[in-house]
């Protein structure tokens, strides 16, 4: 069941350039938060104020939830000039999650881009139930490259590529 909450921003990050990685305080949402599942956020009560935003939850530690996510238009432009011990009004966690892990002994996750950092969280939570996690990220270039020691430090195997044959293999077909 979702739960609205006003959320202190704990620490902000910029990632690279208009990619940003939040930690917020947030107790109740924490408790129930899966691997797979996302926030509903309201950037602002100024400026569509009906309008919230969804970004996949990347880590849950104890009552902080982390997030990471890019400036695509006004309302995230707006999330990321947010300062740290500002409230963030939130509803979550939605969303079904990903599947369970027991009974599996080895997984393969597969993701690119933003569509990464959802990742996170379930790469470290199959680590936890002892599944060997073989990762595989891609990215458009090396410079939109993010979080690799985090991705790595929850992977048996990690291999990433980029679109642009930079790093290790060729990250599309032909």
């Amino acid at each position: 069941m979702p739960v609205h909450e006003k959320c202190r921003l704990i620490k902000k990050e910029q990632l690279k350039e208009d990619i940003y990685k939040f930690k917020i305080e947030a107790k109740e949402i924490a408790k129930t938060a899966k691997p797979g599942q996302f926030l509903e956020i309201r950037v602002t009560d100024e400026i569509d104020p009906l309008l919230r935003r969804p970004i996949s939850i990347h880590n849950i530690e104890g009552e902080n939830i982390e997030f990471v996510f890019q400036v695509k238009g006004k309302g995230t432009k707006i999330l990321s000039e947010k300062k740290e011990e500002e409230l963030i009004d939130i509803l979550g966690p939605l969303g079904s999650g990903t599947f369970e892990l027991k009974d599996k002994r080895n997984i393969a996750i597969i993701g690119g881009g933003i569509g990464t950092y959802p990742l996170y969280e379930l790469a470290k939570q199959a680590k936890k139930s002892n599944v060997n996690v073989n990762m595989y990220l891609g990215f458009r270039n090396k410079d939109l490259v993010t979080l690799e020691e985090e991705y790595k430090s929850v992977s048996d195997k990690f291999i990433l590529t980029t679109d642009d044959r930079k790093l290790w293999r060729k990250g599309i077909c032909n």
